[in-house]
Formats: C-alpha cells, sequence, structure tokens
C-alpha cells in the first residue's frame, strides 16, 4: 500500500521550531517500520503548525495519491490543524498516538478525535509505542481493513444497492421497533425503493398455484430431505396437506418478486399466517427463499428474506449476501451456553439449507435437513419447521443495522462456528427450539461487550473476515459503522 504521514506540532511558531526535529523523529520510526513491511511511505517534510503548513502538507500527502494517511501526534497540537488537514484528505485517515510522557501528545491525539466527531470524519485510532507488537497488530488490522481492494469491495456494494426494490410482505411482528424503517429515507439515503403489499395478496396468489408445480415440491422436499415428520395433523402430506401450503406460498413469493422486480423481501409470517389453523408458517418458504436451490432452479441466486418482516435485518443480510455472493444467516441471539463459551443462534426456519455443508451441490445440504411438525405452543398454523445444524467456520463476520434517534448504525464484528458430534448437537439443541436449525457460534467479543453494545434480538452473519468491507459500505451509505473488539 502507499502510506502517507503527516505530523502535527503546536501551532505556536517558536514551539513548533522547538520540538519540529522530535516530530520527525516519531514520524522517521513509523515510516521505517512501514517499509520494513514492504509498504510504499510518503512523510510529508512539513510539519504542521499553521494554516499554511496544513495546506502544505495535505498538497504533500494527497498529491502523492495514497491509499491511506496516518496522522501523527507526539506532542501537543492545535486540533484545528488537524480538522484543516483532514478535509483536504480523500482517503482513511489513522491517528497514532505515540509514547512521549515530556510531550502532551496524548492530548492532542484525543482533541483532535473529538474534532474529527464533531465533523463526521471516520477515523481509526491506535495508541503506542511502534516498536510493540500489539500496536504493530493494531496498525496492520487497520490497514488490512482500508486497503484500496477492499474499500473498492464495499464501496461497490453500496453503488449497487441505489435502485433496488425491497418487498415489505405487511410489517414487523411482536411489537419490534428495530424492524421498522421510513421508506422515505431508506429511499433518500441508499435509493432503495420499498414496495408493499400484503401477506393476504400473496395467500392468494399461492391458492391459484398450479398443482403440477406444488406436486413438484412436494416429491423434491420429499427426496432430498433427510426426513420428513409427518403426523398427520399440523404436518400432512398430499397436494392438499399442510406441507403444500408452505410450497405454494413459496412459490407465490418467487413469483412475485420476479413480477414485481423485488431484490429482498421480509415477510411477517407471525402473528399472521401462524395463528390460523388453516394457513400455515412460514418456515418452508423463507428457508427456500434463502437457499441456493429449489426444484425449478438447481443453481438458484437467494432472494434474501427476513422472517417478521424485519427490514433492517433484510437490509443488513442484503448487503452480506451482495459482498459475498453466499446466503446470509438471519438468527435469534437465542442463548449462551457458559461452560462451552459458544451462543446458540436459532430461529425458526431462517437459515438457508445451505449453511448446513456450504455446498455447491444443493444434494448434500439438504441432506442434513429434516422437517419437523411446528410447534403449536408457538404457531397454531400448520406446517413444517427446517431443522440441521450449521457446518463450522474458522471465520464469520456478524453484523447488524439498527436505527439511533433516526441514525443508522451498524454494529460489526468477527467470531467462528464450531461443530459437536451429533449426539452433543442434539442435547444441546433440545434445550431451546429442537425443531428449529441451530448455529453453534464463538464470537471474538466479551459477553459484557455484547450486553452493552448491540441493540437487537436478530443476528447476521457470512463466512469470512469482511469487516473491511462494511465499513467502506458504511461510510458510503452514511451509517455509523460500530466495529466492536
Amino acid at each position: 500500500m502507499k502510506i502517507g504521514i503527516i505530523t502535527f506540532t503546536d501551532g505556536r511558531e517558536r514551539v513548533a521550531k522547538a520540538t519540529k526535529e522530535n516530530c520527525l523523529g516519531f514520524q522517521k520510526k513509523i515510516a521505517d517500520w512501514l517499509t520494513k513491511q514492504k509498504h510504499q511511505v510518503v512523510g510529508s517534510k512539513t510539519v504542521v503548525w499553521n494554516w499554511e503548513t496544513a495546506r502544505k502538507a495535505s498538497e504533500q500527502v494527497a498529491g502523492a495519491g495514497v491509499d491511506v494517511c496516518i496522522f501523527n501526534f507526539c506532542v501537543w497540537s492545535y486540533p484545528d490543524l488537524t480538522a484543516q488537514v483532514a478535509i483536504r484528505m480523500s482517503c482513511p485517515i489513522l491517528f497514532v498516538g505515540n509514547i512521549n510522557p515530556g510531550f502532551p501528545g496524548w492530548v492532542a491525539f484525543f482533541a483532535s478525535a473529538g474534532t474529527m466527531k464533531e465533523l463526521g470524519v471516520p477515523f481509526g485510532r491506535v495508541l503506542g509505542d511502534v516498536s510493540e507488537k500489539p500496536v504493530q497488530e493494531e496498525i496492520n488490522r487497520w490497514l488490512r481493513e482500508h486497503n484500496p481492494d477492499v474499500r473498492a469491495r464495499g464501496e461497490q456494494v453500496a453503488y449497487e444497492l441505489h435502485g433496488m426494490r425491497y418487498g415489505e410482505f405487511d410489517g414487523p411482528s411482536m411489537g419490534m421497533y428495530t424492524g421498522h424503517v421510513d421508506q422515505s429515507q431508506w429511499m433518500e439515503q441508499f435509493g432503495v425503493h420499498v414496495y408493499h403489499r400484503g401477506q393476504l395478496h400473496l395467500w392468494e396468489m399461492a391458492k391459484r398455484i398450479k398443482k403440477e408445480r406444488v406436486e413438484a415440491g412436494l416429491k423434491w422436499l420429499e427426496r432430498y430431505c433427510k426426513d420428513i415428520k409427518y403426523n398427520g395433523t399440523t404436518l400432512t402430506p398430499g397436494v392438499d396437506g399442510t406441507l403444500a401450503r408452505q410450497v405454494r406460498m413459496y412459490l407465490a413469493m418467487k413469483d412475485f418478486c420476479k413480477e414485481e422486480g423485488i431484490d429482498f423481501c421480509g415477510l411477517t409470517g407471525q402473528l399472521d399466517m401462524t395463528e390460523w389453523s388453516d394457513l400455515c408458517i412460514a418456515d418452508v418458504q423463507e428457508a427456500l427463499l434463502n437457499d441456493t436451490a429449489d426444484w425449478e432452479e438447481s443453481d438458484k441466486k437467494p432472494i434474501i428474506c427476513a422472517t417478521e418482516c424485519d427490514s433492517n435485518g433484510a437490509l443488513t443480510m442484503q448487503i452480506l449476501h451482495m459482498l459475498t455472493g453466499t446466503p446470509a444467516l438471519f438468527a435469534d441471539l437465542r442463548h449462551y451456553h457458559a461452560d462451552l463459551k459458544i451462543y446458540d443462534l436459532v430461529n425458526s426456519g431462517q437459515h438457508a439449507p445451505w449453511f448446513a455443508k456450504r455446498s455447491k451441490d444443493f444434494r448434500r445440504n439438504w441432506k442434513e435437513v429434516t422437517l419437523y411438525p411446528s410447534e403449536s405452543f408457538y404457531f397454531r398454523g400448520g406446517g413444517a419447521s427446517v431443522h440441521f445444524y450449521a457446518a463450522p467456520a474458522k471465520e464469520v463476520t456478524y453484523a447488524r443495522i439498527t436505527r439511533d434517534r433516526g441514525r443508522f448504525v451498524m454494529h460489526m464484528f468477527t467470531g467462528s462456528w464450531v461443530e459437536y458430534s451429533f449426539a452433543k448437537s442434539e442435547k444441546l439443541g433440545a434445550m431451546t427450539n429442537y425443531t428449529w436449525p441451530h448455529v453453534w457460534a464463538k464470537f471474538d467479543i466479551s459477553m459484557q461487550t455484547l450486553a452493552q453494545h448491540f441493540s437487537s434480538n436478530h443476528i447476521h452473519a457470512v463466512i469470512g473476515n469482511h469487516i473491511g468491507e462494511l465499513q467502506a459500505v458504511c461510510e458510503a451509505l452514511d451509517i455509523d459503522a460500530v466495529v466492536l473488539r
């Protein structure tokens, strides 16, 4: 990477002259280390102490076409000088606060951080001696996340989001404020049109689906699922059975999205369709929409669908899907097994069966799926719940968009997924909702951090580390990015 360094000092000329060599010494220390890391370094020859040096330093570094710029603090400097340089830079900015106790460099670091927050300019922060490994690791992590190729992928997603259409099929269920959106705000900020249509319309479409398509769906599920636990009451076979209702509803949603140009969607499900015995639950529909195959398309593009019509969840999932091209997880933060230090991420039907094996061959994924009768405790509507255990993953990115007094915020962090023996998974699964799909998840943050900062019962994830891309998406869409460490 091509990295710029700009150093700041005191706004009094006599003090600036007296501290110049000290400042350039710290700048050289950072530059030498970055050079050893095979980076190309462009260090400003001008130490910033007034408006003219702010302009000169900005021109020297920005004019060189750097990918990122380090703001170097080692003595006291005036925060307004930081602002004057920052507004001239078009690349990501990292603050580095050096260890130099004889001068108030950290005071300048924090004062300038406050200035950047006031201006709404994104920036990173690292405090400490660049010769120490933990500091180096923090700088390297920030550089990886702000690599121009990584940022370009995130910015491209933000660009492609404009012009998309979101299908809002009724609205958020069970009083979840975090699922509500203002369609005008979405259009103005993201360029996404919210197209509203009720579940009643979809159900009327479902009743008109041709019998042959329904029969094909039932045969496909019966062939490729591990098992279907028909019970003769809530889960019944045949073209007039309860599973067939779900197949019909799925086909209606798929058709409607195609007809209306819907790119991603949210479905209320509860409490409407799930509370009436002649309707059905939405688990199979949601799993199929989010998955990579069905009986009409063996290589299907997922149609991101969020249950409970959680629109902010759907938006999070769509962004994650666009970054990776894979399904995106929708789950509840259901339970923490303190003895195992794992979370049980579970939700009724929302996990695409792709997560069972993450195979390009849908047969391998669906071979892990068992369809169970829906739980009458929660759902009076008939139909099947989708059950499986997700495959392990070494690195996972978790994310969630919410609003804080009207401003969009995305919380994000990394983690992994683990795998247990089938017997142990069965035991753990029975502790929550056995008939639903489960992810055994680890988080790279403490439970205390999660408890203090995360503000949604729903969480979303994709495989791999995409923190850098997500930060770029957020900056492009004017979403506040909050990376939890």
